[in-house]
């Protein structure tokens, strides 16, 4: 799945999950936290695996499933402690959603592939990990979103354009949240730099 589209469905997950256990849309840190944790499993393991070679796939310590699951239920644990149990939730849902759209078929009857979170047993390498040894991450990741949809009426791409759409759709009735808590997160660099400017003058 490309990055999008498991933002998607984390959101799709998230709204439901909060409207289901509430009886309320999901609050705006939340939903922010959730977005985050949609892309941490590739953005550990992409710029490891083909920026630094530290490992030899794209899909492989961040996507295991014997450190994804222990890492979500421990953020849920320390939130809860902490008071914030629907971060620690949009978190876990966020990072083990990623690791659930990987792993199943696009369509129905096509092949799981475990492969993905099976790591260190066993290894998901991919051509585009191959090719990403010799070109560098910021090149494979570019060119890899940048062919997303050869063409837009293609199955994979109304898939994956009706899922962002969708999750829009349910976004705008939430009443979008998490702009305002996006916006706070823009002027932090500004909060923290400012004091420091008026010190040297």
């Amino acid at each position: 799945m490309y990055p999008w589209e498991h933002a998607a469905v984390a959101y799709l997950l998230w709204s439901g999950a909060s409207r289901w256990h509430n009886g309320t849309p999901p609050a705006g840190w939340p939903v922010l936290v959730v977005l985050l944790a949609s892309q941490l499993p590739d953005l550990i393991d992409k710029p490891l695996a083909w920026q630094f070679g530290v490992v030899s796939s794209g899909r492989s310590l961040g996507h295991a499933a014997v450190i994804a699951v222990p890492l979500a239920v421990g953020v849920f644990v320390v939130a809860r402690r902490a008071g914030r149990s629907p971060v620690g939730g949009a978190f876990a849902v966020g990072y083990l959603a990623h690791l659930a759209t990987d792993v199943s078929p696009r369509f129905p009857g096509g092949a799981w592939d475990l492969t993905v979170v099976l790591w260190p047993f066993r290894t998901a390498d991919a051509a585009a990990d191959t090719a990403a040894r010799e070109t560098g991450a910021a090149a494979q990741t570019g060119e890899i979103l940048g062919g997303a949809y050869p063409s837009l009426l293609a199955p994979d791409a109304l898939l994956g354009l009706g899922l962002v759409g969708l999750a829009i759709g349910v976004w705008l009735v939430d009443g979008r949240p998490g702009c305002r808590e996006l916006l706070v997160v823009g002027r932090w660099p500004a909060s923290v730099l400012s004091p420091l400017r008026q010190r040297r003058e």
